[in-house]
């Protein structure tokens, strides 16, 4: 299993990792990477849209052992 991890470093802020609430888990590390792509265009968006100025941004699918 897989989850998305996003992280973004604005101008002035430090760099915050972010998961999705509630987490969505994924059963290839390639569907979460398709995710982690999509999610990062949104808040990127999002953020420039609050004023921010992004110096950069990562994204990972971090594996989570099965339950």
């Amino acid at each position: 299993m897989w989850k998305v991890l996003v992280v973004i470093c604005a101008l002035g802020n430090p760099c915050t990792a972010f998961q999705q609430d509630p987490v969505e888990y994924f059963t290839t590390e390639s569907e979460c990477m398709r995710m982690a792509a999509t999610k990062e265009i949104a808040m990127i968006r999002g953020f420039k849209e609050m004023g921010f100025t992004i110096q950069h941004t990562h994204i990972q699918c971090d594996r989570v052992p099965a339950a």
